[in-house]
């Protein structure tokens, strides 16, 4: 007894009491949003575990009636025995109907939840984690989640229900019956709080490895060109075979746990069963209970060790949710992107439309870690109507520049700040993300036709305007080429065109999205220098007053550009055209 209790002082001091109560707290949130729908399906588990019990209790009058003990009963006992069973046939049928239709919206609204929860993360956070690992929180975590809600409740009352029931029954007719059937649970007690710690870590690996093949397998699919294009196959392969090994080895090796706490349980099971056959049949040929007697005190005693087996049972159950809860909640309790200025960015926004949109950075500092700075006291400003260039090494920080800029990044000092030419002011932020269109490295296009593609950032856009996004990117020159026009499939990352039209059409969707900035982050690279600037020209063209900031590496941009900042060194400065010409020298 003193041990128990030291145990649990330790569990208390360890913080893992306070780590279980948090995590059934937040699936209990969960919970009370579909407490009638899993009210109802707990009333249904209930009336099946009582009619279960009802059965038992018939079968016995039955025997007996069949017997000659009491043979007058037998056809209202037969026609009882036949109702019960019927009963159960639709009850089961309508309880696995409304499970499927509470676990599917249960199911769907928890992940779609968490699923807004992570993208509003504030990013600096979330970047830390791998889209695989995500992905697995979101859909195999929550999937775990979902289902312990549905099922654990209505499974402890059912349980509970069959347990109380059975040994309830068995008391009324033979204590001592009763007290042989429970002999094995203290043996099954202990042997599931030892395996408890044990489970768990188990859970918590298998976890992991599910989360590191979820990622494995989509970076493979993902870069799967590059793959085939450097004969890497038969090593992606082997990592593949290797990942599937450690995940044979931890299920075996959790299976072989498990088979052990399995074989010294049902040993024991099995040892109380014979006792209880026993036991019934000892009394059977002293004469003192029937036929039918005997069947339900079998019958009862299975009942009431399976019951308490179930109850033990539910703790892996529990185990699993509750490392789920914990992985989900690790990304749920990350910092939210801040919307409090969402107004007054629309404000700024509009009148941009009139007087455009400045960009304004006052001696930052930034450093991804402590001491390694990307600059300190950098400044930089971009105005309406001006395109502005970044250049400097590859890695230097000028994405990390333009990530400050759209406020997914904050300084350690300084401010950044956007607004109106004498007017309104706000803070680089979340809210303040409505104000850019952002053109970023790489390829942004999705799955879908073009339209799509294009009214991802204008839901409402009609197809003249899409058409002249399209022109002024001079995207549109291909585009009336094909097929089926605008409406023409993209495919999975773009693979039917060629780098220079995708980013085409990528500048396209962010000019229609009609911000009053305009970030392009090597995003004209894959252009021809003619092409280049004329899209550069259309872009002012289209709207004189956009502020335009180019992150490029060619000269044929500088030119077009009222001022050119160089990023390197942790420093950030403007430089003239003697700096512009020794930085293409060098680089």
């Amino acid at each position: 007894m003193l041990a128990g209790v030291k145990h649990y002082i330790q569990r208390i001091k360890e913080g893992r009491l306070k780590e279980l109560t948090a995590e059934l707290l937040w699936m209990y949130a969960y919970v009370r949003r579909y407490w009638l729908l899993i009210g109802c399906y707990i009333l249904l588990g209930a009336s099946g575990s009582v009619l279960s019990l009802g059965t038992s209790v018939v079968s016995k009058d039955l025997v007996d009636a069949i017997t000659g003990v009491n043979s007058l009963e037998i056809v209202r006992v037969a026609g009882t025995y036949v109702g019960v069973g019927v009963s159960q046939i639709f009850i089961n049928a309508v309880k696995s109907r409304l499970s499927l239709k509470v676990r599917l919206k249960v199911t769907n609204e928890i992940r779609g939840d968490i699923y807004e929860q992570v993208l509003r993360t504030n990013w600096e956070s979330l970047a830390k984690y791998r889209s695989g690992d995500l992905l697995y929180r979101v859909n195999g975590d929550a999937g775990m989640v979902a289902n312990t809600i549905l099922t654990f409740l209505p499974n402890v009352v059912t349980t509970v229900i069959s347990f109380g029931g059975a040994f309830i029954i068995v008391v009324q007719h033979d204590p001592w019956m009763a007290l042989i059937a429970l002999m094995g649970a203290p043996v099954s007690f202990l042997t599931s709080r030892y395996s408890a710690r044990k489970m768990r870590q188990f859970q918590r690996d298998n976890q992991n490895v599910a989360s590191d093949r979820t990622v494995f397998d989509q970076e493979t699919f993902q870069n799967l060109q590059f793959i085939k294009a450097f004969g890497m196959i038969d090593r992606v392969t082997e990592k593949f075979h290797k990942i599937q090994r450690e995940s044979v080895d931890l299920a075996l090796e959790q299976n072989r746990f498990q088979q052990s706490m399995t074989i010294a349980t049902s040993l024991v099971g099995q040892a109380v069963g014979y006792a209880c056959y026993g036991f019934a049949a000892f009394r059977l040929w002293q004469g003192e209970i029937s036929y039918g007697t005997m069947t339900m005190f079998v019958s009862m005693a299975g009942s009431l060790r399976g019951s308490f087996s179930g109850i033990l049972g539910l703790l892996p159950m529990v185990i699993r949710s509750g490392i789920s809860a914990e992985r989900i909640m690790e990304i749920t309790s990350l910092p939210r992107d801040s919307m409090e200025d969402k107004e007054e960015a629309d404000e700024i926004r509009q009148k941009g439309q009139e007087s455009g949109v400045y960009v304004h950075m006052e001696d930052v500092s930034f450093a991804y870690e402590e001491e390694d700075w990307i600059y300190q006291d950098a400044s930089f400003r971009a105005e309406p109507g001006e395109i502005v260039a970044l250049i400097g090494p590859s890695g230097q920080g000028k994405t990390t520049t333009l990530n400050l800029l759209l406020g997914l990044y904050h300084p350690q000092k300084g401010g950044i700040r956007v607004g109106n030419p004498g007017g309104r002011e706000l803070k680089a932020s979340s809210s303040t993300r409505c104000l850019f269109s952002y053109i970023p490295q790489g390829n942004t296009l999705f799955s879908g036709t073009i339209a799509d593609n294009m009214r991802m950032v204008k839901p409402e856009a009609s197809d003249e305007e899409i058409r002249s996004a399209l022109e002024a990117a001079c995207a549109w020159e291909f585009v009336e080429k094909l097929e089926n026009g605008m409406d023409t499939e993209v495919r999975e990352r773009g693979t039917r065109f060629s780098e220079g039209q995708k980013q085409r059409l990528s500048i396209a969707r962010a000019l229609l999205a009609d911000a009053p900035v305009m970030i392009l982050d090597e995003a004209t690279s894959a252009l021809d220098v003619a092409t280049e600037r004329r899209v550069l020209r259309q872009i002012i063209k289209k709207e004189p007053d956009r502020t335009v900031i180019v992150a490029a590496h060619r000269p044929s941009v500088f030119s077009m550009c009222s001022r050119v900042y160089e990023v390197g060194g942790q420093r950030l400065e403007e430089v003239d055209e003697e700096g512009i010409r020794r930085f293409l020298e060098e680089f």
